[in-house]
């Protein structure tokens, strides 16, 4: 018998059968803002034999080598995601997807150590990046090998039910910026997680539902907020917010998985 759920203003479902895929989460240290006290999350995705990235945190020139970040904000890095990987037995080029919330520097550092994967990103995300000079922007740079060498792509406008089952969904949340995603991963056990990529940044803000004043679009934002909410209540999802270090025990620690 089939335990269907179909999630609140998407256009896709999820049945839950004996013959469902095997879907792990583990959640991989990308580095901290350190005097800010947030943390760098990235996320690897395990379906069946398929590995999927999301996220790819700061740049691995900051391992060892904290560096200034603006006005009193430092940021570091300890472990590089290739390091992580290699204490779970595996090798970059065994990541078939890389998906990214939205193209900040903090989000993409590592990406280029993943050319063989395929990119997920946000359509109006990537055009407002390739309008700037091809090497105007760090962005670009972290993501030459999508932009120059021909590396596999798709521009994602609206949801993406990235392998077509329903298990792990990049959920349309534009607002931080044009084209921001945040994912939902279905676990047999662990029930449905809900990333929140740079939607929020803290506990405190989620709670209050402030919009920070560098975003966008304060009206996306909103209607991002509540198309969240609803989300996460609809499929009664563990919310992680993916800079709240304090969410980071919603997860088992590195290198054990949720299943």
């Amino acid at each position: 018998m089939k335990n269907c759920i179909f999630a609140l203003g998407l256009m896709w479902g999820f049945c839950a059968t004996a013959s469902m895929p095997r879907v792990s989460l583990w959640r991989m240290d990308c580095g901290s803002f350190v005097t800010r006290r947030l943390t760098n999350s990235c996320y690897l995705v395990r379906h069946d034999h398929d590995y999927m990235l999301w996220d790819a945190g700061f740049g691995a020139e900051l391992l060892g080598r904290p560096q200034e970040h603006g006005k009193g904000s430092r940021i570091e890095l300890k472990q590089t995601l290739v390091a992580q990987l290699a204490l779970l037995g595996l090798r970059t080029g065994q990541v078939g997807i890389l998906g990214i919330s939205h193209t900040h520097f903090d989000h993409i550092g590592q990406a280029a150590d993943f050319p063989t994967a395929r990119l997920l990103v946000g359509k109006e995300d990537w055009e407002a990046m390739r309008a700037q000079l091809p090497d105007a922007t760090s962005e670009s740079q972290r993501l030459k090998p999508w932009i120059d060498a021909g590396a596999p792509k798709e521009l994602i406008s609206g949801d993406k039910d990235v392998f077509g089952d329903g298990s792990v969904v990049m959920i349309a949340t534009p607002g931080h910026t044009p084209g921001h995603h945040s994912l939902l991963v279905r676990l047999r056990h662990s029930g449905a997680i809900l990333l929140s990529g740079d939607l929020y940044y803290s506990a405190q803000q989620y709670a209050q539902d402030e919009v920070p004043k560098h975003n966008s679009s304060v009206a996306a934002t909103l209607a991002s907020f509540a198309r969240f909410r609803a989300l996460a209540k609809s499929v009664q999802a563990t919310v992680i917010i993916q800079h709240e270090p304090a969410d980071v025990r919603k997860l088992p620690p590195f290198p054990n998985a949720a299943q």
